[in-house]
């Protein structure tokens, strides 16, 4: 199929149609953005909001070998208090901006129009900031186990990173989420925080002579997942949704921003196998990320936590939040 935002909505328009229960629908991320081709694949992020309990939170539906529909569950009841919505770090952005495209009752009408009400208050930008901060604080302290330190560590380090990005407006996430932070942390005047992110990632290990073996590595690693295991974001059309993703930016020249979706996708696909991956432990080694460098490494990290909580200051105090 020929591949275009509109056609890509249209779609998703219909599944949310399509589904009985259903009260609303909405389309965030690249899609919602109008950029969600990348190395020729795409997905779309629906939301679908149901009047009682979902069954699944998050379901895959494959449209092509190209395209497929993210699809997040959500019930009604979360979208009651609209108000305390807003100051989320992840649903109060994604609620913002996003693709209407079922409401018959107007009931996310309702929901965003509170969301988006005073959303961009200097207090309420520095809640969601500081929400992320904490999130990040919360996860470096769960790394307690060898076998969720990369999981938990990556998170932490996105956290944190996020908490200054959204001092610009909504967070990064996705097959960008490098890319994206750093335009955001730019724009907002902190291109050190992108840096310090990097050299937490051990990002000047990575060559674009290497990247491709990686990628490689983590696609025979990924095809031995999607075999065994039920976890969404394995399923065989991610697979090929982050090939196009990695392939198009180490083409770009921008090798070091396939990073963090490598390995925190990696990182699930190991969880998945339940077994060791010799492949991935050398890639960690080689950035420094294995558990043999994980007290250096958080460390550093809680370094950048208290840059990111001197940079939040700094700006409540310029702005008078």
């Amino acid at each position: 199929m020929r591949i275009t935002t509109g056609k890509l909505l249209d779609l998703a328009r219909k599944e949310a149609e399509g589904r009985p229960g259903i009260v609303s629908g909405y389309v965030i991320g690249s899609a919602a953005a109008g950029d969600p081709i990348l190395g020729g694949t795409a997905d779309v992020d629906l939301v679908l909001i149901h009047e009682y309990e979902p069954h699944v939170p998050r379901e895959i539906v494959s449209l092509s070998d190209e395209v497929h529909l993210d699809i997040t569950h959500h019930a009604k009841r979360l979208y009651q208090r609209p108000r305390e919505l807003r100051v989320d770090p992840w649903l109060g952005p994604a609620m913002c901006e996003p693709v209407f495209l079922y409401d018959p009752t107007h009931f996310f009408e309702w929901a965003q129009a509170s969301v988006r009400g005073q959303f961009h208050r200097p207090d309420n930008v520095l809640a969601r900031s500081s929400a992320f901060l904490e999130r990040a604080r919360e996860s470096l302290q769960g790394l307690e186990t060898e076998q969720q330190w990369l999981h938990g560590w990556l998170r932490a380090l996105l956290e944190a990173t996020n908490a200054v990005a959204s001092l610009e407006g909504f967070p990064a996430s996705g097959r960008r989420v490098m890319q994206q932070l750093k335009s955001k942390l730019t724009a907002v005047g902190h291109p050190e925080i992108y840096g310090h992110f990097l050299r937490l990632l051990g990002a000047e290990s990575i060559l674009d002579s290497v990247a491709e073996d990686w990628v490689a590595r983590w696609t025979t690693a990924f095809d031995s997942a999607t075999k065994q295991s039920s976890d969404p974001e394995l399923s065989e059309v991610r697979r090929n949704y982050y090939l196009g993703g990695y392939h198009s930016i180490i083409e770009n020249g921008s090798a070091v921003e396939i990073l963090w979706p490598l390995l925190s996708t990696w990182d699930r696909v190991i969880h998945a196998l339940s077994v060791a991956d010799a492949h991935q432990a050398q890639v960690l080694d080689t950035l420094e990320l294995s558990i043999n460098h994980a007290s250096r490494r958080e460390a550093e990290l809680e370094d950048l936590l208290d840059q990111v909580e001197g940079v939040l200051e700094n700006w409540s105090e310029k702005v008078g939040a």
